[in-house]
């Protein structure tokens, strides 16, 4: 049996730098989001930080309550100077 791969680390800071993003545009510190979402405040801040693999049921969670599309959050970086 194949052993389960790990998120790439690209696609964890993709995640990270977004939600963060998104959640200070809308004003929400990381509990609010996390209260909101209801899932711990340790949690929204592990999900920053790019430590941790959040299911998809979850990343559907946060993109709803953020009112912004999964691809909102995977989104590339904003590149320099444009």
């Amino acid at each position: 049996m194949n052993k389960p791969r790990k998120a790439s680390a690209k696609i964890l800071r993709l995640l990270a730098f977004n939600l963060k993003r998104l959640r200070e545009e809308r004003g929400w510190s990381q509990l609010n989001l996390a209260r909101r979402c209801g899932f711990p405040k340790r949690y929204i801040v592990h999900i920053e930080q790019g430590r941790v693999n959040i299911t998809l049921r979850n990343l559907e969670i946060v993109a709803n309550v953020l009112k912004c599309s999964i691809r909102d959050l995977l989104a590339p970086f904003p590149q320099d100077g444009k």
